[in-house]
């Protein structure tokens, strides 16, 4: 009988999940958005989203051979893999050591492999994706944070400290904006998701980017990054022209 995997991406605005087969086919996926209530609720959240993905592949838990794709259940780094530990990640308010992979064996008693989002988004491109056939890999990741991913030799490849890759918080503009891991001027502090939007709702405080502003409503509040890309999203003209709108 054919046994499937059960994956999930925690992010720090999404959760994530899919069932795919042996030769990596997503059957299904699904998707929600992640509680910041703490550890219990995030984890109950992926639960959910994992049996919806499953319900949505029609397939019950004992077609399930484990939960993730050889590099597991992506979640915001720092984290242990081998004890399935993530530690105090910038994007997940109230987390402290909190032990993922047993916590979500309480809901499916399947082998769990934590890793990295962006190691796992990165094994998933040389495996599948765009890296196929590549001994060496680079992959980035952009969204509420930003991160990365190396694959040297065929294997993910984590450093002496588990951190190899994880660009985000190299520090590119001293005394810029306060960071969710409490340093001033990371990458992901001007360049994620959350900074991209910021820049947009200034831009249009100050008068630029009327089609911003049309992506949300009139409601500057609204605005996302995903917002600014559609409307004027190259400061100084481009699409829309940012000056004139």
């Amino acid at each position: 009988m054919d046994r499937f995997i059960l994956a999930i991406d925690l992010g720090g605005t999404k959760i994530l999940a899919a069932v795919v087969d042996q030769e990596g086919r997503v059957l299904a996926r699904a998707r929600r958005q992640t509680p910041q209530l703490g550890p219990v609720a995030v984890v109950r959240e992926m639960a959910s989203t994992a049996r919806e993905a499953m319900s949505a592949a029609g397939l019950r838990l004992q077609e399930i051979a484990a939960l993730g794709v050889g590099a597991g259940v992506g979640a915001p780094g720092p984290l242990d893999p081998e004890r399935g530990i993530v530690f105090s990640p910038p994007n997940l308010r109230g987390w402290e050591d909190v032990p993922l992979a047993d916590l979500l064996k309480e809901h499916f008693p399947l082998p769990v492999v934590l890793e990295n989002d962006a190691n796992a988004a990165a094994a998933g491109e040389w495996w599948r994706g765009a890296g196929r056939g590549a001994d060496h890999l680079v992959y980035l990741t952009v969204g509420t944070g930003i991160g990365g991913g190396l694959i040297l030799g065929g294997e993910v490849y984590r450093g002496a400290s588990g951190l190899a890759g994880e660009i985000g918080h190299m520090n590119v503009l001293p005394d810029g904006p306060l960071c969710g891991c409490g340093a001033r001027g990371c990458l992901e502090a001007v360049a994620a998701g959350p900074a991209i939007a910021r820049m947009a709702r200034q831009a249009v405080e100050e008068g630029r980017g009327r089609r911003i502003l049309e992506h949300s409503q009139g409601r500057i509040e609204a605005i996302t990054a995903q917002g600014a890309h559609r409307g004027d999203h190259r400061p100084g003209g481009g699409r829309g022209g940012a000056r004139g709108g």
